[in-house]
């Protein structure tokens, strides 16, 4: 069997024989003392997952997706490993000389062992070979990262959200709110809620899909989609008491093939400017309705081969509708068109690719830029005209996280088993070496975007795991997995962070440099959407129903409920 990390010419085995005639403390003796070489964040969550029955069973019931297993098992190249920890501490000779490193080498690898014994069971339990037992690799992570780069964040750089129109930010108008970074003003949000507890409303939303609600003044939008994509429509809700307001049909078109259930025909969240809303529906196209319901143009974009099913959401900037989606065996797209009218004004042919991410529209420096994780590269554009301003290298494929900004630095989280990358705003061309700030380079999510707190970056991964980065330099503060796997990107407000799992369940947490869960909030169904957040409500779309968590309504019919039942 070939190593999946390198073992730096030192034998386990002997190092084991060597560990074991170093004297035992003395039994009945006082606390023992700090550990000098304490595990990363990174490493102590690897050593917890060993032991975890309910880690187990997480992976067991990703049985039908081994690409799961192949993000999971390069876990063993997290910073901390035992390949690291021999590189930091002076290499081999070192080590092998000195009985407390031997100690806590052999400790390390140990850990990987274990991990990656579990990891083999999972893959036969599959009938698939390990790749690890094959001869793959994990990489070369740990000697990259967290790392700082030639570059420094400069925070006198002003980088500012390009809001969807005048007064956006007092809505939630698009994909992850008014700046598009998940975040949102508003002070007195709830902290816990379950079916029959603080809920305002509760509504049964018609059709299927996973778009995320988007609100302006009293109304919320979402698509959802009908007979697998053949009937696609835009629906209407107040906010004030969860009626269906209407449910207007976009013109017909053959469905996209290759559709996989969890993406669905309504995966793209509308975005509005509180005259129209428009929305993306594969085949479709891009289409525009006014607040009554009506169709007011079209922009067809398809057909579209996009492995999976279309699912990027189109972004507003000034009196443009843009989107971007990758293709897998045709050309990708990047398209603005005009949102008067649905006429195109600038066009981009790009390579084909697998990917979902939605662009992030900010004002740099007074700079207008359109910033990108596509395939393979982190893209930045001119809104007004789509010309290439800059671009990085960094990020794997099929990415989906869109990125977030802030102290100067813009965050990407990159595709399948790719990493955290913080780059200096501000740049032109090639900033792949020029701006790297610094590198995480496991652990970033596959789905769910990341999130910057003031000065805490929040990432929470397919499966579980929470991590919590220093924004400015890439300490990784805390490493904990929260349970249940995820999909719905993470929002922040009024000292919170809000997760949302796939079986329902939001994990509230207070910003903070320590892990400080408040509640765990569940609601029993399926949840792939991203929560809204408007007048000190939450609302979370599920797959059945939207839900108004919070307000004052809610605070009352819970308090009485709770009077009538003597609790």
């Amino acid at each position: 069997m070939k190593a999946a990390v390198s073992l730096l010419g030192l034998s386990t085995g002997l190092l084991l024989a060597a560990c074991t005639s170093l004297p035992e403390s003395p039994p009945n003796s006082a606390a023992a003392p700090a550990d000098p070489f304490p595990l990363s964040p990174e490493m102590e969550l690897l050593d917890r997952d060993i032991g975890s029955e309910e880690y187990r069973r997480l992976l067991r019931a990703q049985s039908g997706n081994v690409n799961v297993l192949n993000a999971e098992w390069q876990r063993v190249a997290v910073r901390g490993n035992a390949e690291s920890f021999a590189r930091e501490n002076g290499g081999a000779d070192l080590v092998q000389a000195d009985p407390a490193l031997r100690i806590a080498y052999v400790r390390r690898k140990e850990i990987e062992e274990k991990f990656l014994a579990i990891l083999r069971e999972e893959y036969a339990f599959r009938k698939n070979p390990a790749p690890f037992d094959e001869g793959a690799t994990a990489g070369a992570g740990p000697k990259e990262g967290p790392k700082e780069g030639t570059a420094r964040g400069d925070p006198a750089i002003a980088i500012e959200p390009i809001f969807s129109a005048p007064g956006a930010e007092r809505h939630w108008p698009g994909w992850r709110g008014p700046g598009g970074q998940g975040l949102t003003a508003d002070t007195g949000l709830p902290e816990r809620w379950s079916p029959s507890e603080n809920i305002a409303w509760s509504t049964e939303i018609p059709g299927a899909g996973n778009s995320s609600p988007v609100i302006w003044g009293d109304r919320i939008f979402l698509t959802t989609s009908f007979e697998s994509g053949k009937r696609r429509s835009l629906v209407a809700v107040s906010r004030l008491d969860g009626k269906v307001l209407y449910v207007c049909d976009a013109p017909a078109s053959a469905p996209e093939g290759r559709v996989i259930a969890k993406n669905g025909f309504a995966s793209a969240t509308p975005v509005t400017d509180g005259r129209i809303v428009v929305a993306f529906f594969g085949n479709t196209g891009l289409v525009a309705f006014n607040f009554d319901g009506k169709v007011i143009w079209r922009r067809p974009l398809g057909p579209f081969d996009a492995m999976h099913g279309t699912g990027a959401s189109p972004v507003m900037c000034g009196e443009l509708v843009i989107l971007f989606q990758e293709q897998s065996s045709k050309p990708s797209i990047g398209v603005a068109v005009d949102k008067r009218n649905g006429q195109v004004r600038w066009n981009l042919e790009r390579s084909p690719a697998l990917g979902w991410s939605t662009p992030l529209a900010v004002r740099i420096g007074g700079r207008e830029e359109l910033i990108y994780g596509a395939t393979n590269a982190l893209v930045s554009f001119d809104p007004s005209s789509g010309r290439e301003l800059w671009r990085s290298s960094g990020p794997t494929h099929e990415v989906i996280p869109t990125v977030v900004c802030g102290h100067g630095l813009i965050f990407s989280a990159s595709g399948r088993v790719g990493p955290m990358l913080a780059l200096r705003a501000g740049g032109i061309g090639d900033i792949s070496a020029s701006h790297l700030v610094w590198r995480s380079s496991r652990g970033a999510p596959h789905v769910p975007s990341p999130i910057l707190v003031g000065e805490r970056l929040y990432q929470v991964n397919d499966m579980g795991i929470l991590t919590c980065f220093t924004a400015r330099s890439g300490e990784v503060l805390y490493q904990k997995r929260i349970g249940g796997t995820f999909s719905a990107s993470p929002v922040a407000g009024d000292g919170k962070v809000y997760i949302t799992s796939e079986d329902g369940d939001t994990t509230v947490l207070a910003d903070g440099p320590e892990l400080k869960v408040l509640s765990v909030n569940p609601l029993q169904e399926t949840t792939l959407a991203s929560m809204a957040v408007l007048k000190k409500q939450l609302f979370i779309r599920t797959q059945k129903h939207l839900y108004a968590i919070g307000g004052e309504g809610a605070a009352t019919r819970a308090a009485a409920a709770g009077a009538g039942s003597g609790n």
